[in-house]
């Protein structure tokens, strides 16, 4: 077989720019640390990596929604730490008007401390973040929770019920905040006689949070029986509750408990709502502030009962937030895994292996070589070398 010059030029041009092209890159891949400098090198190996890195964003995404929840909700947890200690303080200064020695301007003074820790505490549920959203007012954060109505010394809740919940996983989310209707209405009872001449006392409210169900429970005398409906708060059908009455104790089971005081008839009834925490210390506060006509008795009780019940509440709100908190916690820590593992895989799919790529750098430049210097070699070769 005849070789020419040129077709013999054109074979080792053509090896030394292969040779040079797979120097170059392991060249980069050096340079990079990366075995695939694009995925015609190994495509399955690509197509897992791909994979992987969708995952690990995911993940990745997961893990900073959960530090950014966890930081919110130790805010929320702060203030109801806060909350807590004014409820304290309204309560040993509500405290101070069953003390007879007070006097009536004394208890003139207590009612401008109440409305000063009434303000204290709204401050706190009414507390607004840098970026503008309300802690407490359920899905719709710009809106100031809790308000007082264009009646003085009432208060409503004009947030929205539910609560904004955050992804922290493909399966799991969890609720970013609590709203005030959860922690200061339904916190008291106000028994109202609407028939007959007895009246209830010393009302007690054992289940707040069936009882925040109810918009209304009517307490009547029929027949010779007490029957107790409960009107829920969702416009359902009205529910019947299971009512005794032992001597003069009124007990509708594990709901509320309260005395009868005075004489009943059939036809008579009582009308049970809920008390919000506010709007029972404005009107504990203005009921005090005239020291001359303020008898302690059974609003001092109620109003304590109040206090009481939404200490409670704050207190279950907290709970719930470690609950969250706990669970925050396993669930980042189980992310944290397999975000290493998935890590590990794609470097062992990806990365490169020095001590192979050396030694391959070492021997594709050594070829490299030898073919330039045969080349030369060969190229300064002419048969009028040999002609005499």
């Amino acid at each position: 077989m005849r070789v020419s010059t040129v077709q013999f030029n054109n074979m080792m041009v053509a090896s030394m720019q292969q040779q040079g092209s797979e120097l170059a890159n392991t060249y980069d891949a050096i340079t990079s640390g990366k075995r695939l400098q694009q995925p015609s090198d190994d495509a399955l190996a690509a197509v897992q990596i791909l994979h992987l890195n969708k995952e690990v964003a995911f993940l990745e995404q997961y893990t900073d929604n959960i530090a950014a929840l966890e930081n919110e909700l130790r805010q929320e947890e702060t203030l109801l730490t806060n909350m807590v200690n004014v409820l304290q303080g309204i309560r040993e200064t509500i405290v101070l008007t069953g003390n007879v020695a007070v006097g009536p301007q004394g208890l003139e003074s207590i009612s401008g401390v109440i409305g000063e820790q009434m303000d204290e505490l709204l401050s706190l549920v009414n507390y607004r973040r840098s970026d503008g959203q309300y802690f407490f007012s359920g899905t719709t954060s710009q809106t100031l929770p809790v308000v007082e109505t264009a009646t003085p010394g009432v208060y409503d809740y004009v947030g929205s019920e539910g609560q904004r919940q955050v992804a922290i996983s493909g399966s799991t989310e969890v609720a970013a905040n609590d709203p005030a209707s959860a922690l200061f209405f339904n916190s008291g009872v106000q028994a109202v006689t609407a028939v007959g001449t007895a009246a209830l006392e010393g009302v007690t409210v054992l289940d707040l949070d069936t009882f925040s169900l109810y918009a209304s429970i009517s307490v009547e005398n029929v027949a010779g029986t007490w029957t107790t409906t409960a009107t829920p708060k969702d416009g359902g059908p009205a529910v019947l509750l299971p009512t005794t009455v032992t001597g003069d104790e009124l007990s509708i089971t594990g709901l509320i408990s309260a005395n009868i005081e005075g004489a009943t008839a059939v036809g008579d009834r009582f009308t049970l709502t809920a008390v919000d925490t506010f709007t029972a210390l404005s009107a504990f506060a203005s009921e005090i502030s005239d020291g001359r006509t303020f008898v302690p008795g059974d609003s001092l009780g109620d109003m304590l009962k109040t206090i009481d019940n939404t200490i409670e509440k704050v207190g279950q709100v907290q709970t719930r937030i470690g609950g969250r908190l706990n669970t925050m916690s396993s669930v980042g820590n189980s992310h944290e895994d397999v975000i290493l593992m998935n890590k590990t895989l794609r470097s062992g799919l990806e990365d490169l292996d020095y001590a192979e790529a050396i030694s391959r750098l070492n021997l594709q430049q050594t070829a490299l070589t030898a073919a330039q210097q045969t080349f030369v070699k060969i190229q300064s070769m002419s048969l009028f070398d040999y002609m005499r």
